[in-house]
């Protein structure tokens, strides 16, 4: 049977108390194990074999955690980014498919171990052609999966789930301004005609509003206040509201549909029903059919060559700075985060910047 040995040592209160502990099942053993401890106690006089045990189930039980904390980018992911996402992003479609795709690149791998050279490895990869749809993406597309990348890792800091962000010193690639591109109204009539009748009544909101597609597909009719004429978009990209002023087309497209809703009674009946999920499924070959209308009428289609829902919105801002509005109501009304990304239309305003420049030759005049 186990055999206890008793032995007194100094502890680190430097106050002699009995320790005990099972040893084996030979006496020898405890007399053995008795001698050693005792030779040590003298040797050391602040050593404790209590404390010695209680360092190490403390050093077991951080190598533990430490352990469970190494979970795998896949783990991570699939089990607590795109979960939160779900809730917290309102783009959680392009947010599940750059993530999934990531997935594939550093699947298994531990959070801790992947390094910045491995992340420049991936990112050089969707430039030359390693990207979902097998061909090589633009700077501005990679700057989007860095920046995914970036916001994966950050929130696994806060978590405590890694030690550091491996994206951080990666610059992002340089955007070129590109091409605005806007319709003139034979344009806009053309792809109006072009359209399937169930989505132009989103279309000529869009022109004459700015809002985006997504803001559109989450506007309910109580956010239409027809009293006020007053559109309310709760939450707009960067998550803040807007109220954007109904012009008369927008007013008249809404009372007509108005005529036609399902539920009157709810508020919350959305105020566009969508045959479509995304504008990409209809618009390039509305656009198309818009092309061969202005040819048979004898005019240049070229301008409309790779038009976007998204250029409706360039075309409503367009049209606000070369009609007279300032900078800053143009800003508000689209909603956009910063005042750069409206002085990019700042050209489309001649009149505007010519009437600034006079404005110098009485002060040249007074100083002279």
């Amino acid at each position: 049977m186990p055999m206890s040995a008793p032995f007194d040592v100094a502890s680190h209160s430097e106050e002699r108390h009995i320790h005990e502990e099972t040893v084996g099942p030979l006496k020898s053993d405890a007399i053995r194990v008795y001698h050693e401890r005792r030779a040590r106690a003298h040797a050391e006089p602040r050593w404790c074999p209590t404390a010695v045990r209680r360092e190490a189930r403390a050093a077991a039980q951080a190598r533990e955690a430490e352990e469970a904390r190494r979970i795998s980018f896949r783990q991570y992911a699939e089990e607590s980014y795109l979960p939160w996402a779900e809730t917290h992003q309102r783009s959680y479609r392009t947010t599940r498919a750059e993530i999934g795709w990531l997935i594939k690149r550093f699947g298994g791998r531990r959070l801790d171990e992947i390094t910045t050279a491995d992340v420049e490895r991936v990112l050089a990869g969707l430039q030359s052609g390693e990207s979902p749809s097998g061909r090589a993406l633009s700077g501005a597309a990679v700057n989007r999966y860095r920046d995914r990348l970036s916001g994966l890792f950050k929130r696994a800091l806060r978590l405590g789930l890694a030690a550091r962000n491996p994206v951080t010193g990666i610059a992002k690639h340089k955007e070129p301004g590109g091409r605005i591109v806007y319709m003139t109204a034979e344009e806009e009539a053309a792809v109006l005609e072009a359209l399937p009748e169930s989505v132009r009544p989103m279309f000529t909101v869009a022109i004459n509003t700015g809002l985006r597609w997504s803001e559109q597909q989450r506007l309910q009719w109580a956010d239409a206040d027809m009293l006020s004429g007053i559109l309310t978009v709760r939450l707009s990209k960067h998550g803040l509201t807007r109220q954007v002023p109904m012009n008369a087309p927008v007013r008249q497209v809404l009372l007509d549909l108005a005529m036609r809703r399902q539920r009157p009674e709810d508020p919350k009946e959305p105020v566009f029903g969508f045959p479509y999920r995304e504008a990409s499924k209809f618009f390039p070959r509305a656009v198309v059919r818009a092309q061969t209308i202005l040819r048979f009428l004898g005019r240049d289609p070229g301008r409309l060559e790779g038009f976007t829902w998204h250029g409706l919105r360039h075309t409503f801002a367009s049209r606000l700075v070369m009609s007279g509005a300032d900078p800053r109501t143009v800003q508000e009304l689209g909603g956009w985060r910063t005042l750069s990304m409206v002085m990019r239309y700042s050209h489309l305003a001649p009149d505007y910047l010519r009437a600034a420049v006079e404005r110098l030759v009485p002060v040249a005049r007074n100083l002279g």
